[in-house]
C-alpha cells in the first residue's frame, strides 16, 4: 500500500507526503502523479517521506527519475524526513549524490 497526499502549496513550493511501502509494484502507482506535480511549475517539490516503511531500489530509482524531470522543468526536488534505512539504501546505491536529502 502506498499513499500520496498534497499537504500545502505556498511561496516555497508544493509539499507532498508519501507513506507506506515504495517498491516495484507501488512505484508505478505514484509515478504518474509525481511526474504531473514535477511539471506543474512549482519552485520546489518537497516530498515528506517520513511515513515510508519500506523503499527498495525501484522506489529509489523513481526518486532519481523524478529529480531529473523536476530539473528539466525548473523545479527543485527535496526529500524530507528520509527514514535512516532509506538513507542507507540511497548511499549504498549512490543515489544520495544526485538527490537532495533533508534528514531530521
Amino acid at each position: 500500500m502506498i499513499d500520496l497526499r498534497t499537504m500545502t502549496r505556498d511561496d516555497r513550493g508544493l509539499e507532498v507526503t508519501l507513506s507506506g511501502e515504495l517498491d516495484f509494484f507501488t512505484a508505478g502507482q505514484v509515478e504518474l502523479r509525481l511526474n504531473e506535480l514535477a511539471r506543474a511549475g512549482h519552485r520546489n517539490l518537497i516530498l515528506d517521506v517520513c511515513g515510508l516503511s519500506f523503499c527498495d531500489s525501484a522506489g529509489i530509482d523513481l526518486f532519481i527519475r523524478l529529480n531529473r524531470r523536476c530539473r528539466a522543468s525548473g523545479t527543485r526536488l527535496l526529500l524530507c524526513d528520509v527514514p535512516p534505512p532509506v538513507v542507507k539504501s540511497m548511499r549504498v546505491l549512490g543515489a544520495d549524490r544526485d538527490l537532495r536529502l533533508v534528514v531530521t
